[in-house]
């Protein structure tokens, strides 16, 4: 933790100026990653409220999605149950490969106002697609690199390293390991940047759909839910940008160690 080396650097003399600046990025990085826990609990509570608040329509989150994209010109996407794999990975989503609204099971087989609006905001993302909308589209072709790329980081330059030393006998992978892992991490940063305006378009979608059916009360509490649920996207591209500035300034720090 990059907090643990403040004795260190208030001892040093003239502290170097990659040790403070890493330390500033891990302290609003604890902080950020604090209130996004924060986030997630009050995501966590509105979602429970509307999963226990039965819609006025009757409707299951799958036949809400389904409605609504047959109403809109999208019969030939598909709404499917989410395997346990999915459900873990990314929850309720669409799928731009196989034109697929995932939703979990209890979003797809409850009649909850929660289960109308995420059901709602998928489709909302269906539609998107649909009308080719370069951000939605590039954000979901990259959104598995927003999940797998922190983790596949150091193992990628590892290996890079390791077959310089042990088989080429000399540096020649471990830089285009390095540079691809960083290239990886910047693409889905991205994703993370687009999750933004595009969720918040298909919110936006959804809720005007919705609103032409539910009572101005399910209304609010899809409201508040999507709300509570655009706090933690911008919390999550806070994180990605204070994490990315992280590993360049310890990339940095290290190559003027060597």
């Amino acid at each position: 933790m990059e907090w643990m080396q403040v004795p260190r650097i208030l001892m040093a003399g003239q502290p170097d100026g990659l040790d403070v600046a890493l330390l500033a990025v891990g302290i609003l990085l604890a902080f950020a990653v604090v209130a996004a826990a924060i986030a997630q609990i009050v995501v966590m509570v509105g979602y429970w409220k509307g999963n226990r608040t039965q819609n006025s329509l009757g409707l299951t989150g799958g036949d809400c999605a389904r409605q609504l994209l047959d109403r809109n010109g999208m019969p030939e996407v598909q709404v499917k149950k989410c395997t346990l794999l999915r459900t873990l990975l990314f929850g309720n989503h669409y799928s731009v490969w196989r034109k697929t609204v995932y939703l979990r099971i209890l979003t797809i087989e409850k009649t909850s106002v929660t289960s109308l609006a995420m059901a709602a905001q998928k489709a909302a993302l269906a539609e998107q697609h649909h009308k080719g909308d370069r951000a939605m589209i590039f954000r979901s072709r990259m959104q598995g690199l927003g999940v797998f790329a922190p983790i596949l980081f150091l193992p990628l330059v590892i290996l890079g390293l390791l077959l310089d030393v042990l088989v080429l006998e000399s540096l020649v992978l471990f830089p285009i390991t390095l540079v691809l892992g960083l290239l990886f991490i910047l693409l889905g940063f991205v994703a993370t940047l687009l999750n933004i305006p595009v969720e918040k378009k298909a919110m936006a979608r959804a809720e005007e759909w919705l609103s032409e059916s539910l009572t101005p009360q399910e209304v609010a509490m899809v409201h508040t839910i999507y709300r509570s649920y655009m706090v933690e996207y911008v919390l999550q591209f806070v994180i990605a940008l204070l994490r990315m500035i992280q590993l360049i300034l310890k990339v940095m720090r290290a190559a003027k160690k060597k």
